[in-house]
């Protein structure tokens, strides 16, 4: 039986244990469910490591400090991402940005802070995408894909990712509202209802974010 759109739009945390590793510090994983199964937005911890049915992003940190190591979406036709996650604490409001590559230099789902990517040798020069939001309040402020990687549920999974830290972090659930450029209108259009709903209706057009050619 289908799970209501309703029921959908309010997903619960599932606080799972990972096996331990010698020498990382001990870590969890933290899952997105989409069910009616606990009260939404809530986190519970459950007792092995089986993700429940539904679960959508599944966010593994450090359980000391919290540092996030990975982030898996469940969109398996979409394509492969790894992901920069750089902080903004001095930005007003404070900000921070998701930046996507789909190489094979790391993993799938792997999510280095500035300082790991830096030692890595990591630079912009190929990212696929980018999502930049106000962690304090859930805000999308801009979300980006390169024209040669659309259509190929690269923005989804950006705003699925992100959604993921904010809820195993406990912040205030991703959303957007009204200001977007005609294409992420025509994006936003192309979503299920229950990630559609959380951005507002269009209201004002923003001008492209691709250079001109």
């Amino acid at each position: 039986m289908p799970v209501p759109t309703a029921e959908l739009l309010d997903p619960w945390g599932a606080r799972l244990r990972v096996a331990p590793e010698p020498g990382p510090p001990r870590q969890h994983e933290v899952v997105v469910v989409l069910s009616p199964a606990f009260p939404p937005y809530t986190v519970v911890d459950l007792p092995d490591d089986r993700r429940p049915p539904g679960w959508q992003v599944a966010v593994r940190a450090d359980v000391e400090g919290g540092r996030v190591h990975a982030v898996e979406v469940m969109q398996p036709e979409a394509a492969s991402l790894w992901y920069v996650e750089l902080s903004e604490p001095d930005a007003e409001p404070p900000a921070s940005t998701l930046v996507a590559f789909s190489d094979l230099r790391y993993a799938e789902g792997t999510l280095l802070d500035a300082d790991r990517a830096s030692r890595g040798d990591v630079t912009g020069a190929r990212q696929v995408g980018a999502l930049r939001w106000w962690p304090g309040t859930g805000l999308v402020h801009q979300l980006y894909v390169g024209a040669e990687h659309r259509r190929r549920g690269v923005g989804r999974k950006l705003v699925q990712a992100a959604f993921g830290l904010q809820l195993a972090r406990g912040l205030p659930p991703l959303h957007g509202d009204g200001r977007r450029t005609d294409l992420g209108e025509e994006w936003r259009r192309s979503l299920p209802e229950a990630i559609a709903a959380r951005l507002a209706p269009w209201s004002h057009r923003m001008a492209p974010m691709t250079p001109p050619a």
